[in-house]
């Protein structure tokens, strides 16, 4: 539930040449609201928001949004926002004890997928999809909002039940992370009260506060005036209105309200700053570097907006250049970023991320430096502005051609950023025209004014992460300070870059036919077959105006490769894919892609090989050519090929230093019997067995035959100019007809029972994973009774272990049933958890599994997954994305794709006997693992 704060999510904005256009706005004028939006407020001060949307249907996207979060506790309150939050969901009104989440589980509103909430510093938000089918169902969703506004009964008993359900979300937080969190994000905060409110609180506050210092936290804050509902759906704008007046106008504000703040003060940072921290569970040396930080300002017109168009042109163009070196022969860092970030509500700040690997410290504080540097004194060329305003107005384009089927979410994220801090609230088409009319007048002398203007050299905050047993080789916080002085100082020289051609391919291929054709009319699908023996599935559909979806797969996979060549197998689509192809480099291809909205990635699996990607209309024939050049064209690098090896070998080399790492890892060589082919974190000697060469004979072993692939796309298809990029660009692929194939390599899980204490990490916390796997006959049908006994464990362990027991905060069951390479099953239960409670929990578990034997499940469980899966199908069947899977494996895995459109009737079929003779058939006692994470103290 709590919302974890990110501290460097970096802002990145997409960016595409416009045409000129005659200007709809004056720069002047104040930026108007999007006239499909609804903006109300009661005479009690609370804000709403309205907005009627069909996708998906009769569904809609409630929200309850308080101004209200960790950074107003009082001192004894710290972590009673958040515990606040949690209360909303233990009592109320009309939903006594747990009765919330059961009904809403009744109704196919799954807990913690879909309803939900979350504490930050500055607010708290609520969020309930709801079926719009049933007016009662929408009558209970208002009310269940009216509640979390002003009717929590905050029983005692209830508060001391969740006092442990509070504390196991906190433990789950705890690490190497948190530890040096809480020692960095107070000199970020720079003594603000930010500093001493992190959301999830002090551990012995929560233990021990008294209810009152709760109570009283809710009668200060949660009130009208600091609350605003929003409703975005398939729902009558009049109707949502009706009920928010009826249901929220009678709270009334305390007669002395505290004030809240509108901007929590923090004092500018005038000196730069160092800090170096380790910690023996930390796997990765991390670099970040906080340049600037300063209050936003408030866009109110559109010349405002079009200053923020030019900052977000700016860091754009600069991540780019850091993505450049990143994906240069030598790179300073494994990953790098650098550009504007949103930070606490009411500030920004310009910032950079580096993750080193092994790489020296000094040297990419230089590549920030020196990049920052050279953008200031000698600014962007034009040719940089050209790719990032073509980006930028390819997605303007796209959203504003799928405005009409935008989801309800993000409709709600909008306007939660209005009620919060101000944001705007733009139509697609107001955005639109404003592009058109003012993206091509922004100058390269106004960006690199802009950049000449920026100061990211004083009030610098350095912080560096790393392993431990890396301490030595790291420098200290006065030698870090002094290398970030340093590149201040270095020279820096004008940016260049060479030209990249005008087109993917110099000489079209020789076109093939399209040999035959059929139709399925109850999947509205049409199958072909062209020259070269590829077949093609086609699905048209309506579900988005600019989307065009692509899975080209076939048997096969690295499995069919020797042992000793399996890296070089597993890693051959990946390797050619930072290679490049043709004449170009990554780099190169992403700039000859600028405004384009094209995406190939080709993929190699354990038991399957193919290509997948997206287009939008306008640019399929680019589409279509960069997949040929993937299949016949990936490029020799040897110095990228060198560099990527590098990143690895330093990702990995410290991985097994975080306990969860470690956790899994040993878990999956013990369930594997060590078996080689098991899937596991290499070690960074693995890697000097690759060469590219050897990459390359795999991966042009694999797509150097199209033979065999089967092609389908799903989305807005033109068939007519479909037919002739397919003939063009598909049936030109080379193909000699042989056997495809996966291998059984003879992976198979260790028999028997298997209890594995496994220690690791200094804090008290523990992971367990109880997991059952086999054999077993494969059926679609199965498939679903295996799972729904999956979803009903689940269900059972949150109500003991989590609300009758306080145990855990999350956990639960999933399984799988599959075909390939052979027939089996796997279902596994995981739940974190204290480890003086391990124990306890697991015999729970137990319980709950043998009760599932020998009584099965209840008709309500079972009533409970049936409407949460017939929901979730009803949105699915509407989305190009689960068409595209579902019709890629089934004709891959060779299932019959028609079951889709019976799953409804499979799902209502279903019985408790069904439940019952799967957990008999599943979870055999004689067959299991249990793996429990303990701390190396216990």
């Amino acid at each position: 539930m709590r919302k974890l704060f990110l501290l460097l999510t970096f802002f990145a904005t997409a960016l595409t040449q416009a045409q000129t256009g005659t200007p709809v706005f004056k720069l002047t004028d104040q930026i108007r609201q999007d006239p499909g939006v609804k903006v109300g407020k009661l005479p009690n001060g609370m804000m709403y928001y309205i907005r009627k949307n069909v996708k998906p249907e009769k569904k809609a996207q409630l929200r309850l949004v308080v101004n209200t979060g960790s950074v107003l506790e009082d001192a004894d309150q710290q972590g009673l926002a958040h515990f606040m939050e949690h209360m909303n969901f233990n009592g109320s009104t009309n939903f006594p004890k747990n009765e919330l989440v059961n009904y809403l589980q009744s109704i196919g509103v799954k807990f913690g997928a879909d309803l939900n909430a979350s504490t930050s510093f500055d607010e708290t938000i609520y969020i309930l999809p709801i079926p719009t089918d049933d007016p009662a169902k929408v009558e209970k969703g208002f009310t269940v909002l009216e509640d979390w506004a002003g009717n929590a009964l905050l029983d005692p008993e209830e508060i001391n039940k969740e006092r442990g359900v509070v504390l196991e979300e906190s433990r789950i937080g705890k690490g190497a992370g948190e530890r040096m969190s809480k020692k960095y994000l107070p000199v970020i905060f720079n003594g603000s009260a930010y500093a001493t409110r992190l959301p999830i609180g002090k551990d012995s506050i929560l233990q021990n506060f008294s209810p009152d210092a709760l109570r009283r936290f809710y009668q200060d804050w949660y009130r009208p005036d600091l609350m605003a509902v929003v409703v975005v759906g398939d729902i009558d704008p009049a109707e949502a209105e009706k009920k928010i007046v009826e249901h929220f106008s009678k709270f009334k504000n305390p007669s002395k309200a505290r004030v809240r703040p509108s901007i929590i003060p923090i004092k500018e940072r005038k000196s730069n700053l160092a800090m170096v921290l380790t910690d023996k569970e930390q796997a990765q040396k991390v670099l970040q570097i906080i340049h600037s930080f300063k209050k936003s300002e408030k866009v109110k017109t559109w010349n405002d907006y079009r200053k923020v168009v030019i900052e977000s042109l700016y860091s754009d163009m600069l991540n780019q250049r850091i993505a450049e070196i990143t994906k240069s022969k030598e790179p300073p860092f494994v990953i790098g970023g650098a550009g504007s970030i949103s930070f606490l509500r009411g500030y920004k700040a310009n910032a950079s991320f580096a993750l080193l690997g092994d790489k020296p410290v000094d040297k990419a504080i230089e590549a920030f430096a020196t990049t920052y540097g050279s953008a200031k004194k000698y600014g962007f060329l034009q040719s940089e502005l050209d790719r990032a305003k073509s980006n930028l107005m390819t997605s303007v384009e796209r959203a504003s051609a799928d405005k009409d089927k935008t989801e309800s979410a993000v409709f709600v994220q909008t306007y939660i950023g209005n009620y919060l801090s101000g944001s705007n609230m733009i139509s697609f088409d107001d955005k639109l025209e404003f592009m058109k009319a003012y993206l091509p007048g922004i100058t390269i002398a106004e960006i690199n004014k802009y950049a000449a203007g920026e100061d990211l050299t004083t009030g610098q905050f350095a912080i560096l992460m790393g392993p431990e047993n890396a301490k030595s080789n790291l420098p200290t916080d006065a030698q870090l300070l002094s290398m970030i002085d340093n590149a201040g100082k270095l020279p820096v020289v004008a940016y260049t870059e060479k030209s990249v051609g005008g087109s993917l391919i110099d000489k079209g291929p020789v076109a093939g036919k399209i040999v035959s054709e059929s139709k399925n009319d109850k999947l509205k699908t049409t199958n072909l077959t062209l020259s070269n023996g590829v077949t093609v599935t086609l699905k048209p559909t309506d579900f988005k105006n600019d989307e065009i979806l692509m899975d080209a797969m076939r048997p096969g996979g690295f499995s069919n490769f020797p042992l000793e060549n399996k890296m070089n197998a597993e890693a051959g689509a990946s390797m050619v894919m930072e290679m490049g192809v043709k004449d170009l480099t990554p780099v190169d291809l992403e700039k000859f892609l600028a405004g384009k909205a094209v995406s190939v990635l080709p993929y190699i699996n354990m038991y399957d090989e193919g290509i997948e990607g997206n287009s939008s209309i306008k640019d399929l024939e680019t589409f279509f050519q960069l997949i040929y050049l993937y299949f016949t064209a990936p490029r020799k690098d040897e110095g990228l090929f060198k560099a990527e090896i590098a990143k690895q070998k330093s990702y990995v080399q410290n991985m097994m230093a975080d306990p969860g790492t470690y956790f899994q890892d040993t878990l999956t060589r013990l369930r594997y019997n060590n078996n080689p082919w098991m899937p596991v974190i290499d070690k960074p000697s693995d890697y000097d067995v690759m060469s590219a060469d050897k990459v390359l004979a795999v991966y042009n072993k694999i797509f150097g035959n199209a033979d065999g692939m089967h092609f389908t796309f799903v989305g807005n298809i033109d068939s007519v100019k479909f037919r002739s990029l397919l003939e063009k660009y598909i049936a030109s692929l080379p193909a000699s007809p042989t056997t495809h194939k996966y291998t059984d390599v003879g992976l198979r899980p260790a028999m028997g029972v298997i209890d594995a204490k496994i220690k690791k990490g200094e804090d008290q916390k523990s992971q367990v994973v109880i997991r059952f796997s086999g054999n077993a006959e494969y059926s679609q049908t199965e498939a679903i009774k295996l799972r729904a006994l999956s979803e009903v464990i689940t269900l059972r362990v949150i109500d003991q272990l989590r609300e009758s027991m306080g145990g855990i905060y999350g956990g639960g069951a999933n399984s799988s049933l599959s075909n390939v390479p052979y027939g089996s099953y796997t279902i596994a239960t995981s739940f974190p958890c204290g480890p003086e409670n391990a124990e306890k929990l697991t015999k729970a578990v137990f319980g709950i599994y043998e009760d599932l034997r020998k009584n099965g499940c209840e008709q309500k469980e079972l009533d409970k997954v049936k409407e949460t899966w017939k929901n979730q199908y009803h949105e699915q069947v509407k989305q190009n994305e689960f068409w595209l899977m579902t019709l890629s494996n089934d004709k891959v895995r060779g299932l019959d794709p028609e079951w889709t459109l019976q799953y409804e009737s499979v799902v209502n079929a279903l019985t408790i006997d069904d439940v019952k003779t799967a957990a008999n058939k599943y979870l055999d006692m004689k067959n299991y693992l249990i793996g429990t994470l303990y701390p190396e103290s216990k």
